[in-house]
């Protein structure tokens, strides 16, 4: 008898953008998607519909980056551990794809889908095409939690088996997960849970879960030796001690959640180092040394992140790790010691401007400190980056071009060229964001009531083939008119500021700088070989954020299944001074 099975898939994104203004219902983007006709679709041929053309895939972070999605492994231990007697295969429709999946192993029991806002048209494409078979399908994830009537919309009703879908907003915990799975057994799949419990201890290490190949970093070939050397052996492994963020900046995702679906949960400090342990079980190598500690801000664990940190360093373990953590962790000196001690080697930090009127209009917490001190941002971003520095722990910046104080005066006299260099006088690696309303947001209510939007309204095809820009590399709202409200003028500035302060020999200065800092200031390992291995890991840092730069390529530059993000912004721009600016660059991404 085979045995049961069930998929946990996180689908990639594509390439949409083309299909704006073309489409008037999501089979549209299925015929877009395979290169068929969704007409045809039925229970007999429905996988040739799960066969999407790769060559229309839109490369995410997470892809650049080489970083596997926690969010699918966890929820994949969640399933693995309510049916232990069942086969948990995770698929990403690259490494693993479903329509292989399923032809060798039949049909699952349960197709369960996590989606961020890039990758929610390929979801509805998906869900469809799985719904023919009559194979039951659970959507979560941000998306699923900020914009809960898509699913109805853009799935539903073009489903022949609706009763079949389902969505689980806020967290996939194991009470409700317990229950998506017993409604399943029992045909009784409810349209709708709500789930409240972000973290559980011991949601890991699950021995019958089917994972997939390990991702390469394969961008970093372009710096000689050491790239190809990265490429192949260093690997990012993402873990999160808790989640939760109080904090409501205007631009995020979270923002509109209820505080109930948004509020801190930690795991325990020791199931969270027990996790850690596992991955060294075996010795210590490149593939096990890094982690990514994916709290949105690390330091909003308090008295538990303390707890964690003396784990860590009592422990045997030898790690380096990168975490996203506000720039105020600079003034807790005694902090920064033990994070160091505890093996922190990069801080991911929302800088997000320059200008303190942008970072009064996005409700940037850093506000209150910067105006206290009676400093600009410049010096106070720099102040609290030297800090950091000392200790032996490398710093990139994500900065939001296309701000309401934002100023564009010529080509080589801008925003994104301050920020560019301001990154590289600080010895930081930058991620450039273009000012991007995100469903969830307060900016993208604010949006949608102003009719401010570039691409469609919620609820139209436009705004859901749009979704797939939702990544922060494009602007999807008018920009302000000190940018000329001009969409490809904000592309430029961001490209411009990267293609500065993350080329490849910024990267090598970057990453020389903080080796030695790390060599000065190591983690509490203090053998020549352990400091030899906290500085390469420190310098590795800067080399691997520097591919910031080879994915703004990816999306910048045409090919012959879609336009490029210039091409395509040039081709609707309004004002001809822009694209008469413009001309001769954009023939470059052609």
């Amino acid at each position: 008898m085979t045995q049961e099975n069930f998929i946990m898939h996180n689908p990639l994104t594509f390439n949409l953008m083309d299909l704006h203004g073309k489409t008037t219902t999501p089979l549209e983007v299925i015929n877009f998607l395979t290169n068929q006709n969704s007409g045809e679709l039925d229970a007999g041929n429905f996988t040739e519909f799960l066969k999407f053309a790769p060559e229309k895939q839109r490369k995410g972070m997470v892809e650049t980056f080489g970083m596997e999605s926690y969010a699918t492994n966890y929820i994949g231990n969640q399933m693995a551990k309510l049916k232990p007697d069942s086969r948990i295969i995770l698929s990403d429709g690259k490494r693993k794809s479903l329509d292989e999946i399923i032809l060798e192993n039949g049909n699952p029991k349960a197709v369960f889908m996590t989606s961020m806002s890039s990758n929610f048209p390929t979801t509805v494409a998906t869900a469809i095409a799985l719904n023919h078979a009559k194979i039951p399908v659970v959507i979560g994830g941000i998306h699923a939690s900020t914009s809960p009537n898509d699913v109805e919309t853009f799935i539903k009703k073009y489903a022949p088996h609706p009763e079949l879908i389902s969505q689980v907003r806020g967290a996939g915990d194991s009470k409700i997960l317990k229950e998506v799975m017993d409604d399943i057994d029992n045909s009784t799949l409810k349209p709708e849970y709500i789930g409240y419990e972000t973290m559980e201890d011991g949601v890991w290490g699950a021995t019958n879960i089917e994972e997939m190949e390990p991702m390469k970093m394969d961008l970093l070939s372009r710096i000689p030796g050491i790239g190809m050397i990265l490429g192949e052996k260093f690997k990012i492994n993402p873990i999160t001690p808790y989640l939760g963020c109080p904090f409501s900046c205007n631009f995020c995702s979270i923002s509109t959640l209820p505080k109930s679906q948004r509020k801190f949960q930690s795991r325990s400090p020791e199931d969270f180092v027990d996790e850690l342990k596992t991955y060294q079980e075996d010795g210590v190598n490149f593939g096990n040394r890094f982690f990514f500690f994916l709290p949105d801000n690390l330091l909003l664990g308090g008295k538990t992140l303390d707890k964690i940190l003396d784990n860590i360093i009592e422990s045997d373990l030898e790690i380096n790790y990168a975490a996203q953590i506000s720039i105020d962790v600079a003034n807790n000196g005694g902090l920064m010691k033990k994070l160091r001690q505890s093996g922190a080697t990069h801080f991911f930090i929302g800088m997000e401007s320059l200008s303190l009127d942008n970072l009064k209009y996005i409700g940037k917490n850093a506000v209150k400190d910067i105006e206290k001190r009676d400093l600009t941002v410049e010096a106070y971003y720099k102040e609290q980056i030297e800090k950091i520095q000392y200790h032996g722990i490398s710093v990139h910046g994500a900065f939001i071009l296309g701000l309401p104080f934002d100023y564009y005066h010529s080509p080589d006299d801008h925003t994104g060229v301050e920020i560019a260099n301001f990154c590289i006088e600080n010895n930081i690696g930058l991620q450039p964001c273009s000012l991007t309303d995100l469903p969830g947001s307060k900016n993208f209510e604010e949006t949608q009531i102003n009719n401010t939007h570039i691409y469609g309204a919620q609820g139209t095809m436009d705004y859901l083939t749009s979704l797939c820009i939702a990544d922060l590399t494009e602007t999807n709202k008018l920009p302000p008119k000190s940018l000329r409200e001009s969409p490809l003028t904000v592309a430029y500035m961001a490209y411009d500021a990267v293609e500065r302060a993350c080329s490849t020999s910024v990267a090598l200065s970057n990453g020389l700088f903080m080796a030695k800092k790390s060599w000065q200031h190591p983690t509490r390992r203090t053998t020549i070989k352990e400091k030899i291995m906290d500085a390469a890991c420190a310098f590795s840092s800067q080399l691997i954020v520097s591919q910031y730069k080879d994915h703004g390529d990816a999306v910048a530059y045409s090919k012959p299944e879609y336009r490029g993000s210039f091409e395509r912004l040039y081709d609707i721009e309004q004002n001809q001074i822009v694209k008469e600016e413009f001309k001769d660059f954009v023939d470059r991404f052609r």
